[in-house]
């Protein structure tokens, strides 16, 4: 087994995501998708060094095939000095994998579910905020403006370390290590992603004399009915019961709120459908107007288009309703 240490120069500051936590990004490479007949021949862990003050990844990698138990030991020994690992897709597929693999050694080693921040799947929850084609770190990557030079896949690494395991050809390890060593540091990037999330679900009302933070938590439908909930940054002072002409409006514990609003349906164009306000039936909300780019009679207002949400018109909602019953 052989351990490969770079230091990363890179200016993100984990406080603002993690505070007091120490912080790892984490990123396996195996010779297949199956976990009982592939092996995890490369393991990297990517985390701030206090004493450097900066960025270090260790990769650890099996110059053979035989030396994935011992991968595997030296990876664990060194996690667990942290609080939180930051993957991508890793509670569906790296953490299951590693664990799968120990429990062959007979290590019966199983993660702290606590530690486990996947930004896979929270750009998967929420994915209907953002205009993805799909969800691929590379796709990711692009929409943020950041274009990596690994010219390779992990499928194409597999072959790589077969060829590596035969002919120990140097310039194989080190496609195999950059394409790791690519996707671990492109997570430093594509973290800003929950500043994106955060900003398209947030908005501010005035609440109790002073502008608070409101943040959505959920969108889904339900028959006819569009259900919005979320928190609020400041408690009232009561909690709120409102039925008011199509939609209502819940809070408990005085900061969470559930907004039910009816939609119709219909279609935004020849082939996109869409649900939408009419605001000449719902009388407190005749103020609102489309944001959206389409041309429409002034009491339309477009919720969603396919499954993306018209966000800017969802806040407007919010904010509107609330400012009529508070």
């Amino acid at each position: 087994m052989e351990t490969i240490t770079n230091i990363i120069d890179h200016t993100l500051n984990m406080e603002k995501y993690s505070r007091n936590h120490k912080v790892c990004f984490m990123d396996i490479e195996t010779t297949g998708l199956n976990r009982n007949n592939s092996v995890i021949y490369l393991i990297g862990l990517l985390y701030f060094n206090e004493d450097i003050k900066s960025w270090m990844l260790i990769q650890y990698f099996a110059n053979s095939l035989n030396k994935e138990l011992d991968v595997l030991n030296k990876f664990i020994d060194d996690l667990s000095i942290f609080d939180k690992i930051i993957t991508f897709n890793g509670d569906s597929f790296d953490i299951p994998f590693i664990e799968h693999r120990l429990r062959k050694y007979n290590i019966n080693y199983v993660f702290d579910k606590e530690k486990s921040f996947d930004l896979y799947q929270i750009i998967k929850k929420n994915r209907y905020y953002l205009n993805l084609p799909n969800l691929k770190l590379k796709t990711i990557e692009r929409s943020l403006g950041f274009i990596r030079e690994d010219k390779y896949t992990g499928g194409d690494c597999i072959k790589f370390y077969y060829d590596y395991i035969k002919s120990k050809d140097v310039l194989l390890k080190e496609d195999i290590l950059k394409h790791n060593y690519d996707d671990l540091v492109h997570m430093l990037d594509i973290i800003v992603i929950l500043d994106i999330l955060d900003e398209k679900k947030s908005l501010y009302i005035d609440l109790i004399g002073k502008s608070t933070k409101l943040t959505i938590e959920s969108i889904n439908k339900s028959g006819d009915i569009l259900n919005i909930s979320g928190i609020l940054d400041t408690k009232l002072k009561n909690n709120i019961k409102y039925y008011g002409e199509g939609y209502s409006i819940i809070t408990e514990g005085f900061n969470k709120f559930n907004l039910s609003i009816e939609f119709k349906e219909g279609f935004i164009s020849k082939e996109q459908k869409c649900i939408y306000i009419d605001t000449n039936y719902i009388y407190d909300l005749q103020n609102l107007r489309d944001l959206t780019e389409y041309k429409l009679p002034p009491h339309i207002i477009i919720l969603t288009i396919e499954k993306e949400y018209c966000i800017d018109n969802i806040k407007n909602l919010i904010k509107e309703i609330f400012k009529n019953i508070l």
